[in-house]
C-alpha cells in the first residue's frame, strides 16, 4: 500500500471513530444503574449488583468507596428465617464499578456491618439496611415471610426499624 493510501485509510478510521463517540456509538463509563427492586424470593440474597440505586432508595447520600465517617463503628445482624439462618451477604451498600458506598456497608458474609456516617447524628436503621440489601422488609414481612416476625437487639425485643446502633448484636427472625 502506497503512503498516500495508507494515510487516507488511517484517516477515514479515526474520522469513522469519532463520528461513532459523537453519535453515541461508543459509551464512557458505567451504565446505568437498574431499578431497586425488592426481591421476596427465598435466600440467598446477594447484594445488589448496582448499590447506587439502593442506597438512593434507602435514603442515604453516596460516598466515596474510601470514605471513613468521624467515628465509624460496627454492630452484627444475624438473620433466620423459617429457623434457618441466612448469610448476610458481602458488598451490602457498596458499588464497586461506580465507587460509591452508602454509610452502612457490609465487607464480608459473617453479619459485621459498619456504619460510617458523616455526622455522629446520623441514625441508619434497619429499615434501611434490607433495602441496601434489596430484600423486601416491613413491620410485618421479611422477603415472603410474613409470619413471626421477630426483632431482638442484645437480646431484647426491639422495633422492626431499629436504628443501628454501636457494636449491638440485632437478630431478625421470620417465618
Amino acid at each position: 500500500m502506497s503512503a498516500g493510501r495508507w494515510r487516507r485509510a488511517v484517516g477515514t478510521a479515526a474520522v469513522l471513530l469519532f463520528a461513532g463517540v459523537l453519535l453515541g456509538g461508543c459509551q464512557l463509563g458505567p451504565a446505568a444503574p437498574a431499578a431497586a427492586d425488592l426481591r421476596t424470593a427465598a435466600p440467598p440474597w446477594d447484594a445488589p449488583r448496582d448499590a447506587v440505586s439502593y442506597i438512593d432508595k434507602a435514603g442515604f447520600e453516596r460516598l466515596p468507596l474510601d470514605f471513613s465517617g468521624p467515628s465509624p463503628y460496627t454492630l452484627n445482624i444475624a438473620v433466620t428465617l423459617d429457623g434457618r439462618p441466612v448469610q448476610v451477604a458481602a458488598g451490602i451498600g457498596i458499588d464497586k464499578l461506580r465507587a460509591e458506598q452508602a454509610a452502612v456497608h457490609t465487607h464480608t458474609t459473617d453479619g459485621v456491618v459498619w456504619v460510617e456516617a458523616k455526622t455522629a447524628a446520623e441514625r441508619p436503621t434497619l429499615a434501611q439496611f434490607f433495602t441496601l440489601w434489596g430484600i423486601r422488609y416491613d413491620p410485618n414481612c421479611l422477603a415472603d415471610a410474613c409470619a413471626g416476625l421477630t426483632v431482638t437487639v442484645d437480646g431484647r425485643p426491639a422495633a422492626w426499624d431499629t436504628p443501628l446502633v454501636r457494636n449491638s448484636h440485632i437478630t431478625v427472625s421470620a417465618r
